[in-house]
């Protein structure tokens, strides 16, 4: 059982949102095809994925066939999707130029399967210039039956000006509804912080309260990381893309061998991520994923931002109440302050 959530009533909200919109454009019995796995350890793509399998199966539409960036087939998934079919790309935040290799994936897709309807999950949008924003724009355009959900207003007049088909769609992983936490309360704070090229930089916090601060890209607390065995587990995960990149052979047909673990590693990972925020009493973070598994567990949450305002520009768009979400974006002078505001909060419940 599901403990209480303060939460409970805005992912209803969102989720009812998220459904109305899919229904726009899938049918119950539809077959589709559903590309761009997140074949790497970031919780919060992996919890997509998790919640685009879970909403396509609550609306009775079957997936026959999946792949990751690296093993797909265009012969394949004609051999298991007719003419009627629809291929849908994963969601997340990498249309634009921030993650160029999903966004090559996603051109090459469009140019591949003009025949098919093809529907980009919701995804957030960010380009470092016009130039990179119209070549896309041309490349889309070449796809009469193309179209593309984003998660928030800033994403979607972007594409709008470009005068391409999309609609307002929350995150995916909304779909999995609240989440039970996993173990107990062991500091204070869980600081989730971004270590890759989306952050915006360090910041300090010097109160009195117990901080643990990570990334889940790597490791988890409390659990033994070895370092060899990581390393191993990349060598491994590394050597099965290059076999199904450089072999048509394997990606033709023997596709389904890697599909078989797509949904263990996803689960994995995400428990993984549920089980590293669980720790801290509340959450702070600059992932907005930080924010969408603490809302789906009922954590109260100090936000932070990366570099383009994601979380900040969904926050706009879907979030109806501030209730136990104490947002600071870029400016960080009240930092400390809205931790243990936070904290205050969380006690009073």
């Amino acid at each position: 059982m599901i403990t209480t959530n303060i939460f409970v009533e805005e992912i209803t909200r969102q989720q009812i949102l998220l459904f109305d919109c899919l229904n726009q454009l899938l049918n119950k019995g539809e077959k589709v095809a559903l590309l761009d796995f997140p074949n790497h350890n970031n919780v919060g793509d992996n919890a997509i994925w998790l919640g685009e399998k879970a909403a396509l199966k609550k609306m009775g539409v079957e997936i026959v066939y999946q792949c990751d960036l690296y093993s797909f087939s265009e012969k394949a998934l004609r051999s298991r999707l007719d003419e009627r079919g629809v291929v849908l790309l994963h969601g997340g935040g990498n249309l634009g130029t921030v993650w160029p290799e999903h966004q090559m994936f996603r051109e090459r897709m469009i140019e591949s399967l003009p025949d098919y309807r093809l529907i980009q999950l919701p995804q957030s949008v960010y380009f470092k210039n016009d130039s990179a924003k119209y070549r896309f724009s041309q490349i889309a355009k070449t796809h009469s039956n193309f179209h593309i959900l984003l998660r928030d207003r800033q994403s979607f007049q972007i594409l709008k000006e470009l005068d391409l088909n999309v609609k307002l769609c929350p995150d995916m992983a909304l779909a999995l509804g609240p989440v039970e936490e996993q173990g107990k309360s062991l500091v204070d704070v869980v600081w989730l912080s971004r270590s890759d090229h989306e952050t915006v930089g360090d910041q300090r916090l010097d109160t009195s309260v117990s901080v643990e601060k990570l990334d889940w890209l790597v490791g988890e607390p409390g659990v033994f990381y070895s370092k060899f065995i990581a390393r191993f587990t990349v060598r491994i995960r590394r050597l099965v893309q290059r076999i199904f990149r450089n072999s048509k052979f394997f990606r033709d047909h023997l596709w389904r061998s890697n599909v078989a673990f797509f949904d263990l590693l996803a689960r994995s990972r995400f428990k993984r991520g549920i089980r590293t925020l669980s720790r801290g009493k509340i959450v702070v973070t600059d992932r907005l994923h930080g924010h969408i598994l603490s809302t789906l567990i009922g954590k109260h949450q100090v936000l932070l931002d990366n570099h383009y305002r994601k979380i900040g520009n969904y926050l706009d768009c879907f979030a109806s109440s501030s209730e136990g979400i104490f947002y600071l974006g870029d400016d960080n002078s009240d930092f400390e302050h809205k931790v243990l505001e936070a904290l205050n909060s969380k006690q009073k419940e």
